[in-house]
This record gives structure tokens, sequence and C-alpha cells, in this order.
């Protein structure tokens, strides 16, 4: 345990700026995307028919930008689950993502995302910690980058 200004800190910081390869693939599946934009609301045809994304230009439907959330979430989720770092998922929320594209996450893509606890202090009594998670499809080129921000109890 560590001192922080904001109190004792729990997360292990022996963590902090190491790169962590992820363990396996993500498939981006059109079930996925169908299932997330109907779960956030938003009934973009994109998102839903394959015809009208080719028709745009892409190779299938593509995701709502906040699906590379889920993505980067697989990837740091092998991280929440190691006791040794400190966190207890089961209290965690997010609190803060920030996005930055190369290009949109579409059906078809089998993504690997590596990930990096960047920061890690308290705010109010709480472990806050922040990953950054990097996506590169299977050809190993840049897709995006999540900023993921979590505090737990």
């Amino acid at each position: 345990m560590t001192n922080s200004p904001g109190g004792p800190l729990a997360l292990n910081t022996s963590y902090l700026g190491k790169w962590f390869p992820g363990a396996e693939p993500y498939e981006v599946t059109r079930a996925a995307i169908r299932e997330f934009a109907e779960a956030v609301g938003d009934p973009n045809h994109l998102y839903h028919d394959p015809a009208v994304a080719r028709a745009a230009g892409y190779p299938d439907v593509i995701a709502p930008p906040t699906f590379a959330g889920i993505v980067a979430g697989h990837a740091y989720w092998q991280l929440l689950e190691d006791p040794e770092f400190g966190l207890d998922p089961s209290g965690a929320v997010h609190a803060v993502q920030r996005f930055t594209f190369q290009r949109p996450l579409h059906a078809g893509d089998e993504l690997w995302t590596d990930v990096t606890p960047e920061a890690m202090d308290t705010v109010a009594g709480r472990d806050r910690v922040t990953f950054r998670s990097v996506v590169r499809s299977a050809r190993q080129q840049p897709v995006a980058t999540v900023l993921t921000t979590l505090l737990a109890e």
C-alpha cells in the first residue's frame, strides 16, 4: 500500500507505465455491434445495415465509437483480475473515457489491444486508475487509443 494525496492507495504502483500485451484478440461481429447500438439507442444504419455501410465505403457495418470501450475493457480486465494489481473490479465504476480513432471499428475486425496503467491515485477515499489501451488490427495497424479512468472502493 502506498500513500497518495487522497489517502492510502491499495493499487500496486509497480504496474505503472508497464506495457501489457493483450492475451487474445477481440473478434468484432455484426451481432455485437447490433446489440451495442441497440443498448445505447443508436439507430444509425451504418451500425445495422451492411449494404448501407458498404455504400458508405466500409467493408461491413461499423461500430458506434464508444464500442471501442468494450474492446479496451477486454484487455484491461486481465489486470483487474490479477489480485496483485490491487483493485477489486466489483466496486469499480467508469469515471472517464476518451477515444482517438485512426478508423472506425467494423464487423470482421480481429483486434489486439495492449494496455498500460498510466496513472494511479486516490480521490475522495477511492482508488483511481487510468489505462491507455492501444487497439490494433490483426496486421498491427493502429485502429484506436482508449483512455479509461476507473474509480474503485
